[in-house]
C-alpha cells in the first residue's frame, strides 16, 4: 500500500557541515523509524520567493495517527526540541491527504 498522507515541513537550520551530518544521520534515522513513516526525504530550497525556508522535508507515511501521536508525544517533542537546540527555527508542518495521483497503480 502506497503512502496516503505527506507531512512537509519546512525550516531554516545551519548549513555547517557538523548539522548537516547530524541532520542527516541520528536525526534521519530517527524520523525514518517513526511510526508510521514509509518514507523521509530533505531537500536544500534552491529557489523560492523571498523570506522561503532553507530546506524541506518530505515524510510519507501510512499511518498519519500514528506517525502525529509519536510527534506529540514526549520522545517526539524531545527530537524536536534537540533539532531546535542543533540550531532548526522557523519551523512549521503542513499535514497533507492525497487528493489525485499519477502513479500506476496508486488510486486516492
Amino acid at each position: 500500500m502506497k503512502a496516503k498522507h505527506m507531512i512537509l515541513v519546512m525550516y531554516d537550520g545551519p548549513t555547517n557541515a557538523e548539522f548537516i551530518e547530524w541532520m542527516n544521520g541520528p536525526h534521519y534515522e530517527e524520523v525514518a523509524a517513526t511510526p508510521g513513516i514509509v518514507a523521509a526525504r530533505r531537500f536544500e530550497v534552491t529557489a523560492g520567493p523571498e523570506g522561503h525556508r532553507r530546506y524541506v522535508a518530505i515524510l510519507e507515511t501510512e499511518d498519519l495517527a500514528k506517525t502525529l501521536a509519536w510527534r506529540d508525544s514526549p520522545e517526539g517533542q524531545r527530537s524536536q526540541k534537540e533539532a531546535n537546540d542543533r540550531g532548526v527555527t522557523n519551523r512549521y508542518s503542513l499535514v497533507c491527504k492525497l487528493a489525485h495521483s499519477t502513479v500506476p497503480g496508486e488510486t486516492t
